[in-house]
């Protein structure tokens, strides 16, 4: 009985993964259950890949290659379809790149075996577009037998809202700022830049996270350190003269400079550091620097 359970609620956890929206299923879980993991029988991963394609024969034209875009689109699409996608064979445009926008709505003609999938797409000169995709599979299980099953559309794109400002946000222990960029930071991220396993030990604490250990095996080399800021702990402020104990742990913001071919590009990371009998060691490092000052972008 007991690997029955783990079985059910192993099937529960991978269905939960892939799903798009809720939808009835033949797995005796309850209605309750499935609107909560979001379950559906419908072959999300793959269908996306197939709007995906057709989104990008839809928005890529050129009137040099007119047929063979008609073709491609009527052998990806049911008879009643149109095979231009809607475009009178006039000027000409790219697709830089495609990706699903997350938007899913099934087809209310075809229950559990149809969806309308949103592919954002967006052109060579800057101008970006989502495309609803009416998509059916014929077998739900294998996601084989799939057809576009209708004509496309533009949907809005989705409104951007204005961040609040940070609330309460961490001070900065300067002093210990400044004395770490050099004597840690920037030894650490020259070994960690080049996955360099023997000198990385020199700056990692015992246990450090894999990120930290790891490194970015030479993606990115020939980094500069600038920009560093400690964080004191909740409730201390930048003037309370905070003295570190062994053991403390805290969090630095560090802006890094990397070389990739003949470009430079600055990234932000946030590195876990925690103070030894030695000194200060890197315990985890991880990606990304949140804006504390918030507020609303410019109008593109």
């Amino acid at each position: 009985m007991v690997t029955v359970s783990l079985l059910a609620l192993g099937t529960v956890g991978v269905m939960a993964y892939t799903a798009g929206h809720p939808a009835p299923v033949e797995t005796g879980i309850t209605d309750e259950q499935v609107s909560q993991f979001r379950l559906t029988p419908f072959p999300v991963e793959r269908a996306i890949a197939f709007a995906d394609r057709y989104a990008r024969l839809c928005a890529n034209q050129n009137p040099e290659q007119a047929e063979q875009r008609r073709q491609a689109i009527a052998r990806l699409s049911s008879s009643g379809v149109d095979t231009t996608c809607g475009w009178d064979g006039k000027g000409s445009q790219v697709v830089a790149y495609s990706v699903w926008s997350g938007y899913m709505e099934p087809i209310a003609e075809y229950p559990q075996h149809g969806y309308y999938i949103g592919i954002q797409v967006q052109l060579t000169t800057g101008a970006l577009r989502t495309l609803s995709v009416p998509v059916w599979v014929d077998d739900l299980k294998s996601g084989n037998g799939m057809r576009v099953v209708g004509d496309v559309g533009t949907l809005p794109q989705p409104d951007q809202a204005t961040p609040p400002t940070v609330k309460d946000p961490l001070q900065v222990d300067s002093e210990l700022s400044g004395d770490l960029q050099g004597k840690l930071f920037a030894d650490f991220f020259t070994s960690w830049g080049s996955s360099n396993g023997t000198t990385l030990t020199r700056y990692v604490a015992p246990g450090a996270s894999n990120a930290a250990r790891a490194g970015l095996r030479g993606a990115l080399d020939s980094p500069k350190v600038s920009d560093v800021k400690v964080l004191l702990p909740k409730g201390v402020g930048a003037t309370d003269g905070h003295k570190w104990k062994v053991d403390d742990v805290t969090w630095a913001r560090v802006s890094v400079q990397w070389t990739t071919g003949s470009a430079h590009v600055t990234e932000r990371y946030r590195v876990q550091i925690v103070l030894t009998d030695q000194g200060w060691f890197v315990k985890d490092i991880r990606a990304g620097v949140p804006d504390e000052a918030g507020g609303k972008a410019p109008a593109s």
